[in-house]
């Protein structure tokens, strides 16, 4: 057994323009997989620090590429670049799903390869004092003026507490200006609802945010369309400035869509470095991980990365999903023995 717990590795908050940029600078490479015996000949510290460095690639070093992230990532350039001549109602993207389908991962994870490129190129963008790129969450039972304070809490802008909502949204608009900012991610949108007393505006407030800040504006949130948030007088303006493109979970409805999930779970499989693990044994587990994540992106990345902890600390170097598997048999049989006490 290998201890991995050397206490916790620090990582930035996005949730300011210091740590998003910290995030942007994190560039992790690609560690080397080793042959067995190459790893059994490390030392206790080396084969520690071997285990981190591939954990850390695996959990925060790229995402999955998946259909529905490149259809999102070029119709993001494609509508960035379009908007760097359009003076007013500027085009923009929701990404909207179940929980856990890989929404935020997409989003943030879009927008710090936008600014990596943005910095690589240089020039007016890639000055000191620019912020290519502003990041918020948006937090539950969120108003609109909520909202505009946590932009503040990025962009380190503070503002008198009795500050109106509108008299904020004419500061951000200033200083987003200023900064030079080109991209603008709100996740968490659902947290958002015109339907909550205070709130029932939002819409409205989004817009004006979105026609008075020169940035392309990615919206990201569970649900968004069952969530009220598009219902109103906003609603006509979305469907001609901004595309709502759904993430969807995987399915097994046709050999399409199985190839898709064999995919998905062959670049997960050769993200976790594994040193024992054969490339395509996690196929043989494929419907099993289907059915227990739900076609989910974001809950079989999990349940990919615990195995894949397991099997670094154990030594056994390869996924072992056999106690999920039991798990799993167990609800079924639960689920079996209620159905036969109705009938």
């Amino acid at each position: 057994m290998i201890d991995l717990d050397l206490g916790a590795v620090p990582k930035p908050n996005w949730q300011t323009k210091e740590g998003w940029a910290e995030f942007v600078s994190e560039r992790l490479v690609e560690p080397y997989l080793l042959e067995p015996a190459q790893l059994a000949s490390l030392s206790r510290e080396e084969r520690i620090t071997y285990c981190q460095s591939r954990l850390d690639f695996m959990m925060n070093g790229r995402i999955s590429l998946t259909a529905d992230v490149r259809e999102i990532r070029d119709e993001l350039r494609l509508r960035m670049r379009a908007n760097l001549l359009k003076r007013e109602g500027k085009f923009g993207i929701i990404i909207d799903g179940v929980p856990n389908a890989g929404k935020s991962t997409a989003a943030t994870r879009l927008a710090k390869e936008f600014e990596i490129q943005r910095r690589d190129r240089g020039g007016p963008r890639g000055q000191a004092g620019r912020v290519p790129v502003i990041y918020v969450c948006t937090p539950s039972d969120c108003t609109p003026k909520s909202l505009f304070m946590e932009f503040t809490f990025f962009l380190g802008t503070p503002v008198r507490h009795r500050t109106t909502a509108p008299e904020l949204l004419r500061h951000l608009a200033e200083v987003v200006a200023r900064c030079g900012t080109e991209l603008v991610v709100i996740d968490e949108i659902h947290n958002l609802n015109q339907n909550r007393q205070g709130a029932y505006d939002a819409t409205n407030y989004l817009k004006q945010l979105s026609e008075k800040c020169p940035a392309t504006f990615v919206y990201a949130g569970a649900n968004v369309a069952a969530s009220g948030l598009l219902d109103g007088g906003w609603a006509s303006q979305v469907a001609t400035r901004f595309r709502l493109m759904t993430l969807e979970p995987h399915r097994q409805n046709n050999q399409s869509s199985r190839d898709e999930w064999s995919a998905l779970l062959e670049d997960l499989e050769a993200n976790a470095k594994l040193v024992n693990q054969k490339p395509g044994d996690i196929l043989d587990d494929a419907e099993m991980l289907f059915d227990a994540s739900n076609g989910r992106v974001g809950e079989v990345a999990g349940i990919i990365q615990l195995a894949a902890v397991e099997a670094m600390q154990t030594g056994s170097e390869s996924l072992d999903f056999s106690r999920l598997r039991a798990s799993l048999d167990a609800k079924r049989r639960r689920q079996s023995r209620r159905e036969a006490l109705t009938t």
